[in-house]
């Protein structure tokens, strides 16, 4: 799993350095941590970052490894999810919890804890298919399902992850294999976001697996940019 700290827009910064996050005191008492979905980067989020707290990305879900010294220093811990990062976040975050983390309210978004489950996740069919077939061809329909519109797809292309397709494919092949495993602790999140046009996580499956979870629908698709933007300006 990689963490990259995003910059307020008034700092700009390099994106090559945005990984030197070594420095074990923070500038910033809170810490917005965004679980990103499958085959991101930082770059989709680039322009979210607020002056007064840290923003930081976690995506690339090949492992879900991660350095715990950048977590360190801070008073509070917000976490937002998306996709299959509500899944990876709800790997590690039980841990980091035991750990006493300062984890405050916890936020899923157009994902569950269960990647690839006909019933509450993506369809093992459709998952598979998805990687069986994974070419640059297949990742730009997947794009436009997810965007929901072509205007919307624009926007996302405006700041599309700089990943190839083998990065892509190692990924969901490490997510198939580490989603088969139960895990050893069921986390509970404080709120979910269900998108009523998610062509990926479908609302059905999504509702199902919120039943004992405070949720809200929404009208969106998979790939909230305004949802992101309105949370993120919130807090």
């Amino acid at each position: 799993m990689i963490f990259k700290k995003i910059t307020p827009a008034h700092h700009p910064a390099n994106p090559d350095n945005l990984v030197s996050l070594n420095n074990p005191i923070p500038s910033n008492k809170k810490l917005v941590l965004f679980f990103a979905g499958w085959g991101m980067d930082e770059h989709l989020f680039s322009g979210y970052a607020r002056s007064g707290q840290d923003l930081m990305i976690a995506y690339d879900y090949s492992s879900l490894t991660l350095d715990e010294n950048l977590l360190k220093g801070y008073e509070e811990i917000q976490v937002f999810a998306w996709s299959m990062g509500v899944w990876a976040a709800s790997q590690v975050l039980p841990e980091l919890r035991l750990k006493h983390y300062p984890i405050s309210i916890c936020t899923a978004i157009n994902g569950t804890p269960f990647p690839i489950d006909d019933n509450r996740g993506i369809p093992v069919q459709v998952f598979r298919a998805t990687l069986n077939t994974l070419s640059e061809k297949t990742l730009d329909k997947f794009r436009l399902r997810m965007s929901g519109s072509r205007e919307m797809l624009n926007h996302f292309l405006a700041k599309a992850p700089r990943r190839d397709i083998a990065s892509l494919r190692k990924e969901l092949i490490a997510i198939e294999e580490q989603a088969t495993v139960p895990s050893a602790t069921a986390f509970q999140w404080d709120e979910a976001y269900i998108g009523t046009d998610d062509r990926i996580f479908s609302s059905e499956n999504q509702q199902r697996a919120w039943a004992h979870t405070p949720h809200k629908f929404v009208d969106m698709a998979h790939y909230p940019e305004k949802l992101f933007k309105q949370l993120l300006q919130e807090i």
